[in-house]
């Protein structure tokens, strides 16, 4: 941020309540402003007199004893930070300016103005870099910043950001239903299935130039358990990981697992160095490296040292704006919002929105009469007729192949409304949490309105999710969403068994070990047992209305049409390592860089 501006908003902000009735002019002394400052009084007339220049203030030194000194601001804050902005964008500086407006603290309503003139800055940019065409990838979040930890990693962008700086042993291949060698060129199993051995590739290095050993492999999983990581109750078999020389590693389990590759493929078993500490940039061997990590900004640069083929970009900058009016034209990956002369790409997301019920509050959703009554309310072929947006098809499970046409079945309203008779409800409020998502505050309205013409008073409750947890679990009933990657088996069985999604902390004990003892010798099945058992879990719920299953849904995005090498994941965010920008030659026709 420009030093002398943010001096120039320190003083204006500091001198506000100092001004009667708003007056852009304050009585202060060199000393104040020096202490206010934290430098010298020959650096306040130096800053003075640069905030004179710029014809941002009038100084008016005191003159004799008793006489104090006279400021009067010319701009408002607000002013000269639009102005600034704008100078920096001018200058090519769109990175310069987003960092400016993350730091500045600026209300909703001044940050709307600010990011109006952003569209054409953000998306695939080449920079000068010396002899050559730098890539660069600018995006903005609306979300907080959060904890780049493989140990405890939740959210759908967090997994995929940490899925660029970190790498696995191996890697399935939803194309081919196989694994794939990534750390690990080879692997096998000892005769029981207890034991599994894996030789690792020579020469792979972390982002800080060291060599990955198997050293690092075992300390992975004892870092998991030092964090008392969530990722533990998939792991519970694993007795002991042994080394073997430098590049072999021995998992020697408890029992046999046939699923046990499915777990070694996970991010929560991607290799991190022996010697990570708190506190530090992360450190993988995957293709980008953390550049740069603060509250407002994440910077992923292009790992030249990565084993595999090296990204395309150069490159990606993510800016966090929390507070931002999420209706904002601005480039950006995976949320709603269309961009003027921008390709716009869907593509099915594996899981499902749905609702649940917080059994841990007391209310009438206790009573399964009431539950039923709003199975009705939630129909999952009205959602998708009537509201469309991202809505792809009605679900009775969390993935389509779990959705049995025959299960969708729900009722009238008048059936509804005998229901909630019946049940006892007597008029009090229903609090409906949900995330502040445009198809959430849709869903939850639409919901509202049916609920209405049964009587019953529903009252939708957008929370923030910086604030975390408490706000959900002050609600009878929250709007989720489950989206699961490629490898949705492993996905769908830390669904149910993690406990710290909205399943773990909305059911009693009582249901949960209903729910798990399903799940005993799911790690023995093959894939035909451990389908049925996913199965008889998602009935288990949905027949108990404990959650109910609402629609399959879509990923949407809008990229820059410069962009190329567009491969959309499972989470709905592109493979940046395929991604390249497509040039224009002399005679301004696009271009192919090679």
């Amino acid at each position: 941020m420009d030093h002398v501006m943010r001096q120039y908003i320190t003083i204006h902000d500091h001198l506000r309540n100092a001004r009667p009735g708003g007056e852009e002019e304050a009585s202060v002394t060199v000393a104040q402003l020096a202490e206010l400052l934290h430098c010298t009084p020959r650096n306040v007339k130096f800053v003075l007199r640069k905030l004179e220049e710029a014809g941002w203030i009038v100084w008016v030194p005191g003159r004799g004893r008793g006489n104090g000194s006279k400021l009067r601001f010319l701009r408002s804050a607000e002013d000269v930070l639009e102005l600034r902005v704008r100078s920096l964008l001018e200058q090519g500086r769109a990175s310069d300016a987003l960092d400016l407006i993350a730091q500045s603290g600026a209300d909703e309503g001044l940050k709307a103005r600010l990011w109006s003139p952003f569209n054409r800055y953000l998306g695939l940019h080449s920079e000068p870099a010396d002899s050559q065409d730098y890539d660069v990838l600018r995006m903005i979040r609306y979300r907080k910043m959060e904890p780049l930890d493989t140990s405890s990693a939740y959210t759908a962008f967090e997994v995929y950001i940490l899925g660029q700086i970190y790498e696995p042993l191996i890697k399935y291949d939803a194309a081919s239903g196989k694994f794939q060698p990534r750390l690990a060129h080879r692997w096998e199993a000892g005769e029981r299935g207890d034991r599994w051995t894996f030789h690792l590739r020579k020469g792979v290095r972390f982002h800080n130039g060291r060599l990955l050993t198997s050293a690092d492999v075992r300390e992975t999983l004892l870092r998991l358990r030092r964090k008392e990581s969530a990722a533990l109750s998939l792991l519970r078999d694993i007795e002991q990981v042994e080394t073997s020389g430098e590049y072999t590693v021995i998992f020697r389990l408890s029992r046999p697992n046939a699923f046990f590759l499915h777990l070694v493929g996970s991010l929560y078993l991607s290799v991190v160095p022996a010697e990570s500490g708190e506190g530090n940039l992360p450190i993988g061997s995957g293709p980008f490296r953390v550049s740069e990590l603060s509250e407002h900004r994440l910077s992923l640069s292009a790992f030249d040292g990565y084993y595999g083929y090296r990204p395309l970009l150069d490159r990606v900058d993510v800016w966090f704006m929390p507070n931002a009016d999420h209706d904002l034209r601005t480039y950006h990956l995976s949320e709603d919002d269309e961009v003027a002369g921008s390709r716009q790409i869907d593509s099915p997301a594996q899981g499902c929105r749905y609702l649940i019920f917080n059994f841990h509050r007391e209310g009438p959703h206790h009573r399964a009469d009431f539950r039923r009554a709003i199975r009705i309310l939630y129909d999952r072929e009205l959602l998708v007729s009537e509201l469309g947006g991202d809505r792809l098809s009605p679900a009775s499970g969390f993935l389509p192949r779990f959705s049995d046409p025959s299960a969708l079945s729900s009722g009238t309203l008048e059936e509804a409304r005998d229901l909630l008779r019946a049940s006892g409800y007597g008029g009090e409020a229903v609090r409906l949490v949900f995330t502040d998502k445009k198809e959430e505050w849709i869903e939850a309205n639409w919901l509202r309105r049916r609920a209405e013409q049964i009587g019953l008073r529903l009252e939708p409750c957008p929370y923030d999710p910086a604030l975390g947890y408490p706000q959900v679990d002050e609600a009878e009933l929250a709007i989720a969403s489950e989206v699961l990657e490629d490898d949705w088996e492993l996905d769908l069985l830390n669904f149910f068994l993690n406990g710290i999604n909205y399943l773990g902390r909305m059911l009693l004990d009582e249901q949960r070990e209903e729910l798990l003892a399903l799940f005993d010798g799911f790690m023995r099945e093959d894939a035909d047992g451990r389908a049925d058992i996913f199965a008889r879990a998602q009935r288990l719920l949905g027949d108990n209305n404990w959650l109910l299953y609402g629609a399959h849904t879509s990923h949407r995005a809008y990229f820059n049409r410069s962009l190329y090498g567009l491969r959309m994941g499972s989470l709905g965010f592109p493979n940046l390592s395929r991604l390249w920008v497509r040039g224009e030659d002399s005679d301004g026709e696009a271009a192919g860089k090679h």
